[in-house]
């Protein structure tokens, strides 16, 4: 046994592994976690949101807890990363185990595995007594042994690799902690969101039941069923945490590639998918009187929607130079692709990743949201992509940029105001916004001519030339601002309105191929997406 563990052990480490291996890995034991426990329940009659949310909570539960996870396996067998991942996806096997204990235990009789709730006294008490004398609801007998299981495995792991008694205690007790702390999650939570009404101390279960159980409206959803708010208020929470904890585990195992992402993601173009998303929020608010929340998952759900936008806009990053590979040689030369920062096929994993995330995010908020990330995802592949690849016609290309930041806006609207649709949107005002968009996304080509040339991308300065398409687009843009105190019935906003189109018009028109001026090309749309903010927050303070 002495030596028969530490074989087994190695060869687990040293499994072949991907990061497209793992994502499929890692979703295939979700799955038939699922599968068994509705396997178990004869696959009683649910409903898709029922069936949603239940995978989103279970699969951005185990999320949180691998990632948690990773770095105290990486110090118990002191491993390099990809060891770690290979030890800790074994070990999720045990992920599988709890519903079949439970079955086998309780023997058909009534049982409901979730999360222990308490008040602070109570759950020190519950740390030291392994959850406490309530194993039928919240952390159950397959749940108990379970964390038993991974916490004993783990000190076992830490002992065969490092030969100490005192590094697997610890280990085995800062894993137990981190388990601990996931099973009562929700009383935590409570603690801290409820501590700023009320004493501490006097904060009980039932607090925690009344915030986390009790049928209300978040965002575009009437919940009424008790189990369905626990599902999606954990959603939420879960979301917005695995999307730290990815970016810092990339951050902290990956500086390379986190880097070539956050240099390559468009800051400008990302301030403008979030500008839209708030923008549409905004305008659901003026005009269908719905209030402004800004309670604990409202504000943590408005991250998890942006955060799903942004995802949806890198992903078609991703998919965009992928094939423009020869334009990007020629004008985007910092591009990852071109710099070979990040390997091929990762950078694509990467995309379907981004992808993925954007449907799963913004389906916790919203439905609707899922179904215009979606479309949104799907025109940005027609952009893209041959046999088709849209961008090479200029009209058609800018049409279709432009609806789909329209898109974004109306995900903003409905989550806002599900109710009303978009019949209180006003249709000028939308029109308006449209024609906007579509002029303004022109701006980004200049920099892109001489590649765009070679590709027989047809933009507005490659047709034109750039002093013509530089005046041409600079006296639009002027016109859309002049035109502006109009479409709002704003006298007040005239003479704004002729200050930052004139700024936005000379700005366009010092446009210069020179990477080291202030007016590069590469510039040009940061600066009139500031000018623009400027203009906006014009209008609300004389307007609102």
């Amino acid at each position: 046994m002495k030596h028969f563990l530490p074989r087994i052990v190695a060869s687990i480490e040293n499994a072949p592994l991907s990061l497209a291996s793992f994502v499929l890995s890692f979703f295939a034991l979700i799955i038939v976690r699922l599968l068994i426990e509705n396997a178990l329940g004869f696959f009683g009659e649910r409903s898709f949101f029922f069936f949603f949310f239940e995978f989103t909570h279970t699969f951005l539960f185990f999320l949180c807890s691998f990632l948690l996870l990773l770095p105290i396996v990486r110090f118990a067998g002191s491993i390099d990363f990809r060891k770690a991942v290979n030890i800790l996806l074994f070990g999720f096997l045990i992920i599988l185990t709890p519903p079949i204990i439970d079955t086998v235990v309780f023997r058909g009789s009534q049982f409901w595995s979730f999360y222990e709730f308490d008040g602070f006294i109570g759950l020190i008490k519950r740390f030291f007594t392994l959850f406490g004398d309530t194993p039928d609801i919240g952390i159950t007998y397959g749940v108990r042994a379970e964390v038993v299981i991974v916490t004993l495995a783990l000190g076992l792991y830490a002992f065969i690799r490092s030969r100490r008694i005192d590094r697997a205690l610890l280990v085995s007790l800062i894993t137990y902690a981190i388990l601990f702390i996931l099973g009562t999650f929700p009383s935590w939570l409570t603690l801290i969101i409820l501590s700023f009404q009320k004493s501490f101390l006097a904060i009980s279960a039932s607090d925690v039941a009344a915030l986390f159980l009790t049928p209300e409206h978040i965002f575009a959803r009437n919940l009424t069923d008790f189990r369905s708010v626990l599902n999606v208020k954990m959603s939420i929470v879960y979301g917005a945490f695995s999307v730290f904890l990815a970016g810092f585990l990339l951050f902290r195992e990956y500086p390379r590639y986190f880097l070539a992402l956050w240099k390559n993601s468009r800051l400008p173009q990302l301030i403008y998918h979030g500008g839209l998303l708030f923008l549409g929020m905004a305008m659901a608010m003026i005009f269908t009187g719905a209030p402004l929340r800004l309670d604990f998952f409202h504000i943590v759900g408005t991250f998890v929607l942006l955060s799903a936008v942004g995802c949806a806009w890198y992903a078609s990053v991703i998919a965009n130079d992928c094939y423009d590979i020869r334009i990007d040689a020629q004008t985007n030369k910092t591009r990852p692709l071109i710099e070979n920062t990040i390997p091929s096929e990762l950078y694509k994993t990467f995309g379907i990743l981004f992808f993925i995330a954007s449907l799963v995010l913004s389906g916790i908020v919203s439905f609707s949201a899922l179904l215009l990330l979606a479309g949104y995802q799907a025109i940005a592949w027609l952009y893209s992509a041959p046999p088709l690849r849209l961008k090479r016609f200029p009209i058609i290309a800018t049409v279709l940029a432009a609806f789909a930041g329209v898109l974004v806006l109306v995900i903003g609207f409905l989550v806002i105001s599900p109710e009303n649709g978009l019949r209180m949107l006003p249709l000028p005002i939308l029109s308006f916004l449209f024609i906007a968009y579509a002029l303004s996304l022109t701006i980004k080509d200049f920099k892109d001519m001489k590649g765009d040339a070679l590709d027989h991308t047809y933009t507005l300065p490659v047709l034109l030339g750039a002093a013509k398409a530089k005046l041409f687009i600079g006296s639009l843009v002027f016109l859309l601002f002049a035109g502006s105190p109009l479409i709002l019935n704003a006298r007040s906003l005239f003479v704004p309105a002729l200050f930052f189109g004139s700024l936005a018009f000379w700005i366009l028109q010092k446009g210069t191929g020179d990477e080291t001026s202030l007016f590069a090309y590469r510039k040009l749309p940061g600066i009139i997406l500031a000018i623009t903010t400027g203009f906006g927050l014009t209008i609300v303070l004389l307007l609102f």
